[in-house]
């Protein structure tokens, strides 16, 4: 696949990633769990697959900033799953995915390392 076939795909499963987590935190009924967790992790998988692709293409290796991107991912995989099991803590779980998000984000632009 082309590079911008690996970006494209994962930049929009990103975005639908944190869709369904900031989903999952505004309804977390338990009726809405199933769903939610199987998007989830489709998604997730998809933008690990997605990642990595992208990476293999530019022939970058394995950089400091791309692993700070994989602890923001496994940040941002596990939280749609909190929102179920501690929904009296969506607030702070929220600033959690904002924080990750960003922090991803800033990695990708500025490559600091």
């Amino acid at each position: 696949m082309s590079y911008r076939t690996f970006l494209a795909l994962h930049l929009i499963s990103v975005l639908l990633m944190s869709g369904v987590t900031f989903a999952a935190f505004a309804a977390p009924h338990p009726d809405n769990r199933h769903r939610m967790l199987m998007a989830s992790g489709a998604l997730s998988l998809l933008v690990f697959l997605s990642g990595f692709g992208v990476m293999g293409v530019m022939g970058l290796g394995f950089p400091g900033w791309a692993l700070v991107k994989v602890v923001c991912w496994l940040v941002l995989s596990g939280l749609t799953g909190m929102a179920f099991r501690m929904a009296e803590r969506i607030p702070t779980l929220q600033a959690v995915a904002a924080a990750a998000i960003v922090v991803a984000v800033v990695m990708v632009t500025y490559r600091p390392f």
